[in-house]
């Protein structure tokens, strides 16, 4: 099949890991002899590339970044001019490749999906990695697993806007800039959910965020959706050697090890990290929490915490063996953690937390230990029983490996997508 995905930044342009998966998806879907299209703006790379059998073109967009993690501010392509330009780009593109199918890899380029399907008569998937598309910064879903029935306007600007600067923009923004902005991403959010119905299939990355967008009643109209695991860019996982080098050059030898990687944030569970952390140390004095990221959220100057700060993935992925346990306190859900999938083919155990997907990662006592979001006890309880028992450790963490193999392969995934086209294309 030729299948064109379309994503507003594609590496070396790549804030976020859905680009990296976008990539991923093209080799996988070009190593089974398929001819995989991205389709993205040009914000400085050539215009149109090849590589391993994947053909990149990107249409002329006025704003440039550097190659990196960089994004644009929110505004530049949460607009209707983007969309609509966009759409018409995709389309040109979807002619001249000879597209059977657009793949809208994210949610800024639904609307240009959709004007592309209707300009082109092509079919339109769209995949869910978040939740994003009930609010850019849902703070609804720090407390619940829906979207709430009274959300609204004013519940936004007195309530959710509200949290959303103490918790995460106090002293960085002036409050009335930061809920006019809050207030704009929801008015843009509320806007592309009118689409929804005009796409022949939804992907959700996993059940979890499917389920949060059915209770929503934001897929009560869309003709097809299936929970498919996005193909996650993971590396292999690091010789033994590397994880034993790991541990000297971070000074862990002798220390049992609770690993945290990702953002510092209170949606990512940071603060009942450490107030877990502190409670853990009283039983176990020679666990080490070692966090590696960067954030706002103050960490405390305490002989059990490491702060190393943000790792090459390469020093990350040798982390991972050298840790006892792996920690995703999550409070906000995540779709499919890439975090726990890396962790788990490493052969780690992980607690984490029975919101969005990480139930479908981890099985209770089965490959890790799961706890309610917000619960520091449990979150310590949870890890000392963890750091406590070593043959509780390798028998999660043999299993843990065998379950991704098994249930998150790259093949299956392309398997699946590959179905969904056909079923989609014969419409």
């Amino acid at each position: 099949m030729i299948v064109g995905l379309a994503s507003e930044y594609f590496p070396p342009h790549a804030p976020g890991g859905a680009e990296w998966s976008t990539d991923a998806l093209a080799r996988a879907l070009a190593a089974r002899g398929h001819r995989p299209v991205v389709v993205t703006p040009n914000y400085g790379a050539p215009q149109l590339e090849e590589r391993d059998g994947v053909r990149i073109r990107r249409f002329p967009f006025p704003l440039k970044l550097p190659p990196g993690r960089r994004p644009l501010r929110q505004r530049a392509i949460a607009n209707p001019l983007f969309a609509l330009w966009a759409g018409v780009q995709l389309a040109r593109v979807a002619r001249a490749e000879g597209l059977e199918v657009l793949h809208a890899q994210n949610k800024h380029m639904l609307v240009p999906g959709v004007i592309a399907r209707a300009l082109t008569r092509r079919p339109l998937v769209l995949t869910l990695r978040d939740g994003s598309l009930i609010d850019p910064a849902p703070m609804c879903l720090h407390h619940g697993d829906r979207r709430p029935p009274d959300c609204g306007a004013g519940k936004l600007w007195r309530e959710c806007s509200e949290e959303y600067f103490a918790l995460y923009m106090r002293g960085r923004r002036a409050k009335l800039v930061t809920k006019l902005a809050f207030l704009y991403g929801w008015l843009d959010a509320c806007f592309k959910q009118r689409f929804l119905a005009h796409v022949d299939a939804v992907v959700g990355v996993s059940d979890g965020i499917l389920g949060i967008y059915r209770r929503s009643g934001l897929l009560d109209r869309v003709r097809r959706v299936a929970a498919i695991p996005t193909i996650p860019p993971l590396a292999p996982p690091a010789p033994p050697a590397a994880a034993e080098e790991a541990r000297r050059r971070h000074g862990l030898a002798g220390r049992r090890v609770a690993l945290y990687v990702g953002k510092f944030s209170p949606g990512k569970g940071t603060a009942d990290l450490v107030a877990a952390a502190a409670l853990v140390v009283e039983k176990v004095p020679d666990a080490l929490f070692v966090l590696v990221g960067e954030g706002d959220v103050a960490l405390p100057d305490a002989p059990w915490l490491r702060r190393l700060g943000a790792l090459p993935n390469a020093d990350v992925l040798a982390l991972y063996p050298a840790a006892d346990v792996v920690v995703v306190p999550s409070v906000v859900p995540d779709a499919l953690s890439r975090v726990i999938l890396e962790a788990m083919a490493a052969g780690r155990p992980v607690v984490g937390t029975r919101v969005g997907g990480t139930p479908e990662l981890i099985i209770e006592g089965g490959t890790g230990l799961l706890v309610e979001r917000g619960d520091p006890e449990g979150l310590a309880q949870a890890r000392g029983r963890m750091l406590s028992d070593a043959a509780l450790r390798t028998r999660l963490g043999e299993a843990a490996r065998r379950h991704v193999a098994a249930a998150f392969s790259a093949a299956a995934s392309v398997d699946r997508l590959l179905a969904l086209y056909g079923e989609v294309s014969a419409r």
